[in-house]
């Protein structure tokens, strides 16, 4: 009579034990993200950032009702990354959706918070309609704002996007960056540039006529003059205290017609530290292209496009365009360890000093050996020892405080100094990142670099990547790829029905084999 009644008790048992573990998963959060560099999961320094924030902060998503099929995908991955957010600060970061009743106030929401509408085409009763759509995001915290629109395929910087925001919101806790202008920086717009490095630092104008105190790093963007003395000991002396430097210089410039070499103090400077810059430009057949009249693309060897290295301040960049740069060669065994961050390809060549000339058919019909000098740094980082440039000068001999050697520098340099103007080009906008990059390294914030570099990794897909790949050069990209979209076509078409007859005609065999076998068995 009482085994009955024990089964009865065993299975409301299981059942409890079932429902107990069901409750207890509601309220964990548990996700695990095998996509590629975590794509849908929030890094460390993200998590860390809202983590630490003193008070709450507020993100809004103020939205159109019904947003068109190009937006639902971005919609979803907002709501899951905001989640993460929320579920990482600990109570200190919450959203909310802001959809008024009508679109009127729809609209005066989005303009006072600097949200542009967006416009969509939508097939609807046979006939092609435009929609206006709203969708962006607006940050809140201790009465400061940030703003973004959300677009199509921003799901893979919307991290770095919130981040950086978030980080402008709370600059008072982020890396000190003291940035030294020189007439280059200031003849050509930079507005990428001065995006990047005002959201992920907190930057300073640096003041080269006295010591650079109570900064955590120096980024110099190049001169095309010799600078003050002073200007030079006061950087040398932070350097030699342990300070980082990231230097962006090379060693030629122009006036718009001609160009000349350089050989400034500051050149002289970074030699005597180990970096010895080019006195020719570099040439690169995988450069940037130009339309030049009608059906006519030129080449422009003198604009090499970099390959980032395996180091991770480039790490799988495309893309990084540079502007009549040197090549760096290093000398080691100085105590100073150097390494590469970025090269040019293979087929490198140079425009020679001081004439600087360039054979006209480079532009159209290059010659393989005008192009043989194989890679060639254009960007290097060295940690160690380094050795004042000051030493047995008058101003160290007047400074009791004179430091004449380091065991803890850090110096990024590349050879161009125009990496930071804005290009004419927006497939080239993200190439001063690259910058970004380094400093972040020398402030140890690697996971930054991570979310920055995540939607710059090149598909094997791509056609520069394949045409890299498989040693073409200056070949028809339009041609190449319209042939790569074919072939893909075709192997999408044939594939299927190949593997099904393929397929059958295995389980053909197989049936024809056991029926034999069974037939030498009768």
């Amino acid at each position: 009579m009482k085994r009955p009644f024990s089964i009865i008790g065993s299975h409301i048992t299981k059942i409890g034990i079932i429902v107990t573990i069901l409750l207890i998963s509601t309220l964990l959060n548990l996700r695990v993200d095998t996509s590629r560099d975590k794509a849908f999961s929030i890094s460390k320094i993200s998590k860390n950032l809202v983590r630490d924030l003193d008070e709450a902060m507020v993100v809004k998503i103020i939205s159109t009702r019904e947003l068109p099929a190009e937006l639902t995908s971005l919609s979803r991955y907002t709501s899951d990354l905001l989640a993460e957010f929320q579920s990482a600060s600990r109570g200190k970061f919450r959203y909310e959706y802001i959809r008024p009743a009508s679109f009127e106030e729809l609209s005066q929401l989005a303009a006072a918070n600097n949200l542009r509408p967006m416009r969509f085409q939508n097939f609807e009763n046979d006939r092609m309609t435009s929609k206006e759509v709203i969708f962006g995001m607006v940050i809140e915290y201790q009465g400061r704002v940030e703003s973004m629109n959300l677009m199509p395929s921003l799901e893979p910087k919307l991290e770095y996007e919130m981040t950086m925001r978030i980080q402008s919101l709370v600059s008072d806790t982020l890396p000190k960056v003291a940035v030294f202008r020189d007439s280059t920086y200031y003849h050509f717009n930079t507005r990428f540039f001065e995006r990047g490095i005002k959201s992920n630092f907190n930057v300073i104008d640096a003041d080269l006529s006295k010591p650079l105190d109570d900064v955590d790093a120096l980024l110099f963007t190049g001169a095309s003059r010799n600078l003050p003395e002073e200007y030079l000991y006061h950087i040398d002396q932070y350097l030699m205290s342990g300070g980082k430097v990231v230097f962006l210089q090379d060693k030629v410039d122009t006036d718009g017609q001609n160009l000349y070499s350089l050989n400034t103090n500051v050149i002289r400077m970074l030699d005597h530290y180990g970096f010895q810059l080019s006195t020719d430009v570099l040439l690169d057949m995988n450069c940037d292209q130009r339309q030049m009249g009608i059906g006519n693309i030129a080449n422009f060897p003198m604009y090499p496009i970099m390959r980032g290295s395996n180091h991770i301040i480039s790490r799988g960049m495309d893309y990084i365009v540079l502007y009549l740069a040197s090549g760096i060669t290093v000398k080691p065994g100085n105590g100073v360890d150097f390494e590469t961050i970025l090269q040019s390809s293979q087929y490198s060549g140079w425009m020679l000093a001081p004439e600087f000339k360039i054979n006209e058919n480079l532009f159209f019909n290059p010659e393989l050996e005008d192009f043989s000098a194989g890679p060639v740094t254009t960007a290097t980082m060295g940690k160690g020892r380094f050795s004042s440039f000051f030493e047995d000068n008058p101003l160290a001999e007047a400074d009791q405080d004179f430091q004449k050697e380091t065991n803890a520098g850090s110096v990024v340099l590349f050879a161009d100094k125009e990496l930071v103007i804005d290009p004419d080009n927006p497939i080239y906008n993200d190439r001063s990142n690259v910058i970004l990059n380094a400093l972040d390294h020398l402030f140890d914030r690697d996971a930054m670099i991570s979310i920055r570099n995540r939607h710059l990794r090149k598909s094997p897909l791509m056609v520069r990547a394949f045409m890299e790949k498989n040693g073409i050069i200056w070949g028809d990209m339009e041609k190449i790829e319209n042939n790569l979209k074919l072939i893909a076509k075709i192997v999408a078409i044939a594939l299927p029905p190949l593997i099904l007859i393929l397929v059958g005609l295995w389980l053909a065999f197989k049936r024809r084999l056991k029926l034999r076998t069974l037939n030498e068995e009768k």
